[in-house]
């Protein structure tokens, strides 16, 4: 790290306009849960200190990612890094992001017509699930991603695009909306069948949750059963940080499959918890 102190600036280490933005998003959320909640209902209950904690976090994680050495080691060094930067961006943030938007703020948003279309399409639970997992496999592939570690540019569009699939992919499971009854793992809509936008029930949940696991593995096994290293971007990287290639690439497996597991298994117990075989036979 010191080596990164010493040749960079202040604006390459720590990104100014990520922190203006993180910053921009916190007073927009707490301007709208104090002097302009009122524009949304009356008598709308007040958001839990948890929930705000929740939200920050998740701001505080999007910085980390994007506006932070993490984000110069990802780009110009260390496979591990950037398998890090992505673990933040898919598997920490959405969770703490969905956690912390309260009911009546999400419900007041996506009363609009293009906005209650385009999340009916991007959280069915099949299409956001195979999306997710299609977008992280076509980024991990060692052709995509050398590219996109030449132009700037495109690696952070790349990275975007996968927070924006992680959420989708997470919405299922903790979608901050109000529904009437729990939503079904099916793509086909049935008459009178309304909640497209909340959550799957919790036994579909315990479902989606291990195929999704499932569905990660194949990029990751991919990646580290290989003897050499394949990724010619970080190859050619200055070894400032005294760790080879090969080396770099399996600890970045490592630390991606790791922290899937993790995230995953404390959803599954969460949905494993609240459990009801009743939800079979809705």
């Amino acid at each position: 790290m010191a080596f990164l102190f010493q040749h960079y600036n202040f604006f390459a280490l720590w990104h100014p306009e990520v922190m203006l933005l993180v910053i921009i998003l916190l007073v927009v959320y707490f301007q709208l849960l104090g002097p302009l909640k009122a524009r949304f209902g009356d008598d709308l209950p007040e958001t839990p200190l948890l929930q705000k904690i929740y939200f920050v976090a998740a701001l505080l994680t999007f910085y980390i990612a994007m506006g932070t050495p993490v984000k110069l080691i990802a780009d110009d060094y260390l496979f591990s890094g950037h398998m890090v930067q992505y673990a933040l961006l898919s598997l920490v943030l959405p969770p703490l992001l969905l956690a912390g938007i309260p009911q009546w703020m999400m419900n007041a948003l996506w009363k609009t017509r293009f906005w209650s279309r385009l999340l009916r399409i991007t959280t069915n639970p099949p299409f956001a699930i195979i999306a997710f997992n299609v977008i992280f496999s076509a980024i991990e592939y060692p052709a995509l991603l050398d590219a996109s570690l030449r132009l700037d540019w495109l690696y952070v569009l790349e990275s975007y695009i996968m927070l924006f699939a992680a959420i989708f992919m997470w919405w299922p499971i903790l979608a901050p909306i109000e529904q009437r009854k729990n939503r079904r793992l099916s793509v086909v809509r049935k008459r009178g069948y309304l909640p497209e936008l909340g959550m799957i029930s919790r036994g579909y949940q315990l479902v989606y949750i291990f195929f999704n696991f499932d569905l990660m593995m194949p990029a990751l096994v991919y990646i580290i059963d290989t003897s050499s290293p394949f990724y010619t971007f970080y190859i050619h990287a200055p070894r400032i940080f005294g760790i080879s290639p090969l080396a770099d690439q399996q600890l970045g497996v490592l630390i991606m499959g790791l922290s899937m597991a993790t995230a995953y298994i404390t959803a599954f117990i969460a949905a494993y918890t609240k459990y009801d075989d009743s939800h079979w036979y809705e």
